[in-house]
């Protein structure tokens, strides 16, 4: 199939490669001095556990109406969708356009006058840019997630993965899905904020550790009660309240670990607007009352930047 990536960070260079060595055919609509790193190396990503790369030629054309295209995987930050979209509405015929990424407004970041259909998904890779490569690991707890319907193109996207090697998982609940992931992803890196983004202080910190898990927690448990569908069931299990304590020695060995560095601090220092809009669609979610009050002190701490994550880290205890 003839594919459009649209954001070739990480996470557009390490779909789209992949895609490439599968056989398919890969366009990347141009912006800025990256696309212009990739008309020179094409799309490079190297696996840093398995020490494999993936290295395709492709095409760099200056907008999305040139050609028809299966699949159009929208690999931009939250706050990117919506401008992005406008670049979108020349896209011709009937695409597959997969949203891929942070994106707790769902389906309705999406302009719906764009051509085609949408659908929604999500990496389950870190990772980042360095000399042109993107260099990444794949999260064991976390397959690339894609939206099941009847688009072939979301199919064949999940069968080409699968032959390299990725794991997939299909779920009719997406948007649930997103929104779950907006209060999870947001309560870390509010914690993460407090400690400038260092993830070894973090893991040392009990209390805050404490703090973060209770505020996944309790917006997990609004979102339930609001009948939102979608927890992906590691999560669930992770952070019920009663498995607190495992939940703590869990995270405390994941941010000592590579994958804290790569899968959250980092991604938190160049994405400090993204993280900004999830805390304000997570706090959105949650309800009123002291249910929810330790959730809203952790997000509208990374919202506002001014809260003191260890100053409120005693109601945790």
């Amino acid at each position: 199939m003839n594919v459009l990536i649209v954001g070739t960070g990480a996470i557009g260079t390490v779909y789209g490669a992949q895609l490439g060595v599968a056989g398919h055919k890969i366009a990347v609509l141009e912006h800025g001095t990256r696309t212009t790193d990739i008309k020179r190396l094409g799309l490079v990503a190297r696996d840093i556990a398995r020490n494999d790369s993936a290295i395709i030629h492709a095409d760099v054309v200056p907008n999305a109406g040139g050609n028809p295209y299966d699949l159009v995987l929208v690999c931009v930050r939250a706050e990117q969708l919506r401008p992005t979209t406008d670049s979108l509405k020349e896209l011709i015929g009937n695409p597959t356009v997969l949203g891929f990424g942070n994106n707790p407004q769902g389906r309705s970041s999406f302009d719906r006058t764009l051509p085609g259909t949408t659908y929604l998904g999500f990496p389950g890779i870190a990772g980042s840019i360095c000399n042109g490569v993107a260099e990444y690991l794949r999260i064991p707890q976390q397959p690339t997630t894609l939206e099941k319907g009847s688009s072939r193109a979301v199919d064949a996207f999940a069968a080409a993965l699968t032959r390299r090697g990725f794991r997939v998982s299909r779920t009719r609940k997406m948007d649930g899905w997103l929104l779950y992931h907006a209060i999870f992803i947001a309560s870390v890196a509010a914690a993460l904020s407090r400690f400038c983004g260092n993830t070894l202080q973090l893991a040392e910190d009990r209390a805050a550790l404490r703090l973060m898990c209770r505020g996944i927690e309790e917006g997990f448990r609004a979102l339930h009660r609001r009948g939102v569908s979608g927890l992906p069931l590691n999560l669930r299990l992770l952070h019920l309240p009663i498995l607190r304590p495992f939940a703590v020695r869990y995270w405390r060995r994941a941010f000592r670990s590579p994958l804290g560095e790569l899968g959250f601090a980092a991604h938190m220092r160049r994405a400090d607007e993204e993280m900004q809009l999830l805390a304000s669609e997570a706090i959105a979610q949650l309800n009123g009352g002291y249910s929810t009050r330790h959730a809203r002190a952790l997000l509208t701490s990374l919202r506002e930047g001014a809260a003191n994550i260890r100053q409120d880290s005693s109601d945790a205890l």
